[in-house]
């Protein structure tokens, strides 16, 4: 009878070794959902050395594994609870459970490890062109730079993560543009107000962008540089908004338990209609999945017409802008890949105010724009 308990055991061993073999997620095009990302393919071309065709299937398997999530997240789990460690691809602890990115570029912009001159003067220079032919179409250009939690809440960073004397990325970034005579909105000021008395990043949930309360705060900072130019704009006022909250359980992306509360705006009332249908039979967005949104208000005729290039901070705030303007665009900045297609947009929509946003996180160099001589 001594050995029907060995033998139990070792069959249960064996099972939890080669089981989750047989739930290998062998589709192809699949998305992580704790890792944010596309799951790898075997792929190599018949030059590829056998080292390299050995790496490639271990990570293969090791990320499409049966069981991996779950695997994965009770570990982080335990982590948490025993140790108050949080174990994940994408988050870390800061203080006070303040949730932070971990990615090296995000640490290091917050430590000011990676200013770069030279990238700040070509980057400023690209959207100079994109002003200088905005103002061509009869459009002012705007570009918008939103401050990262890691810079309003600086405070609750992680122990340990210094942060050193120097000129910030932001810095020079701002810096190059107005040496090169661009418009530009750094809503800090703003953000910075509105933290103290309400939660403008939430301490949890969603690291990388704002809450309802930050955007809020951050847009009444873009419009307050907009009325200087159009003062005909309407001021935004909380008493257009029924102000909610929803309950959240896992961090965004990610199955890691969470307990927060998080605002959410509605627009009480409003005149604005969906015209996003126009939109698309109007210009070509067949070459990828590009986010885009239009609203025109009727009743606001007499107002300016608003375009954004935006990244993942503003879809879903358009009810911050419909009832202020009389045409409202909302288009992925990265459908923008140089001024041939920003001239093609401008023609089909004629807008009076034009404005390119990037997060601190996120400032790309990836546009075909005319060179400086």
């Amino acid at each position: 009878m001594g050995k029907i308990p060995e033998r139990c055991f070792c069959l249960a061993f064996l099972l939890i070794l080669f089981v989750p073999f047989l739930f290998t997620n062998f589709k192809q095009n699949q998305v992580s959902e704790i890792d944010n990302s596309y799951l790898p393919e075997l792929q190599w071309s018949e030059d590829t050395p056998v080292g390299d065709k050995i790496n490639i299937i271990e990570k293969y398997l090791n990320m499409r594994i049966g069981f991996r999530d779950q695997m994965l997240t009770m570990y982080q789990i335990l982590n948490d609870r025993l140790f108050h460690l949080m174990e994940h691809p994408l988050y870390m602890y800061g203080k006070n459970g303040y949730v932070y990115f971990k990615f090296w570029t995000y640490i290091a912009d917050y430590q000011n490890l990676i200013p770069d001159q030279e990238y700040a003067d070509e980057f400023a220079r690209e959207m100079k062109a994109f002003s200088d032919l905005s103002g061509e179409k009869g459009a002012k250009f705007y570009y918008l730079l939103i401050p990262d939690k890691k810079t309003i809440y600086p405070e609750y960073f992680p122990d340990g993560i210094n942060k050193f004397d120097g000129v910030s990325r932001t810095e020079q970034i701002l810096h190059s543009m107005s040496e090169e005579g661009v418009n530009w909105v750094y809503p800090y000021e703003a953000l910075m107000e509105g933290k103290q008395h309400r939660q403008v990043f939430n301490v949890k949930y969603d690291a990388g962008h704002w809450n309802d309360f930050g955007a809020f705060d951050a847009v009444c900072g873009l419009y307050q540089r907009l009325r200087i130019d159009f003062p005909e704009i309407p001021m935004l006022s909380e008493e257009d908004y029924d102000i909610s909250t929803d309950h959240v359980d896992s961090l965004l992306v990610s199955r890691f338990p969470i307990d927060e509360e998080v605002p959410v705006f509605t627009l009480k009332a409003s005149t604005a209609v969906s015209d996003s249908d126009w939109l698309n039979e109007n210009l070509d967005f067949s070459g990828g999945n590009y986010s885009r949104t239009r609203y025109v208000n009727p009743q606001k005729r007499g107002l300016p017409k608003f375009l954004l290039f935006h990244d993942s901070y503003f879809p879903g705030r358009e009810l911050l802008f419909t009832e202020n303007f009389s045409e409202v665009t909302f288009i992925d900045r990265s459908y923008l890949l140089g001024t041939k297609e920003l001239e093609n947009i401008l023609n089909v929509l004629k807008p009076d105010i034009v404005v390119f946003e990037n997060p601190e996180r996120v400032i790309d160099l990836h546009f075909d724009v005319p060179k400086a001589e």
